[in-house]
């Protein structure tokens, strides 16, 4: 993949270092290879070669730093709120707890989700299918689920310096911008009540980012 890059800068170009990109993927290749790169002279610049490097400029040892970067889950609240005033946990806390083991033992890396939020029965239900997940497959979700983490902190980071975007730009750097939230699929079941749809909403947050419309 070839990116097209302006030989002219000017000071309308975002500056992007290694230390920003490092708060987002804990590889410090992929945050030096970014940095080298920058600045950016769009939001489209910067994901087109944050796409590029992520995919094509760093190897399977990088992603792996990037995904042990991540928390494990049972340092996380409830767990560590748990652990600090010796409370018990509650059963689905527990399976929680139990299954994100068996996720760290079979696929060598801590589970992490898209979503900074904590919904124990999204997770849940995430996680059965994770820890029966065949390790290539689950590898090649983990790769997809940071890259689009590194894509929303970008179209973040971006938004933060007043960046104002362009009309022309993809529908993917708007999606980016809105979180996703653009051209989505309808949601395979209908005639949910409110709260399972509100399930449904988050568990396709978690597993199928910014494909469907619940």
């Amino acid at each position: 993949m070839t990116i097209a890059r302006p030989c002219n800068k000017n000071s309308t170009w975002i500056t992007m270092e290694e230390r920003d990109l490092l708060e987002c993927c804990g590889s410090i290749k992929f945050a030096s290879e970014m940095a080298s790169a920058s600045p950016f002279s769009s939001l489209q610049h910067a994901l087109d070669v944050a796409s590029n490097t992520w995919c094509n400029k760093i190897n399977v040892h990088s992603w792996l730093i990037a995904f042990n970067a991540h928390t494990n889950i049972c340092e996380k609240s409830p767990f560590s709120h748990a652990f600090y005033t010796n409370t018990p946990m509650d059963s689905i806390t527990e399976e929680i707890y139990a299954l994100s083991v068996q996720y760290l033992q079979k696929h060598g890396f801590p589970y992490f989700t898209i979503s900074s939020e904590w919904d124990a029965d999204v997770i849940l239900m995430d996680l059965k299918t994770s820890v029966k997940t065949k390790p290539s497959c689950e590898f090649e979700w983990a790769r997809r689920k940071q890259l689009i983490i590194i894509k929303q902190y970008i179209a973040r980071f971006f938004q933060k310096k007043g960046y104002i975007r362009s009309t022309t730009e993809s529908p993917e750097t708007q999606a980016a911008v809105k979180d996703f939230d653009l051209n989505k699929k309808p949601f395979w079941k209908d005639n949910l009540d409110p709260i399972a749809r509100e399930k449904a909403r988050q568990f396709c947050e978690i597993w199928y980012p910014g494909e469907y419309y619940v």
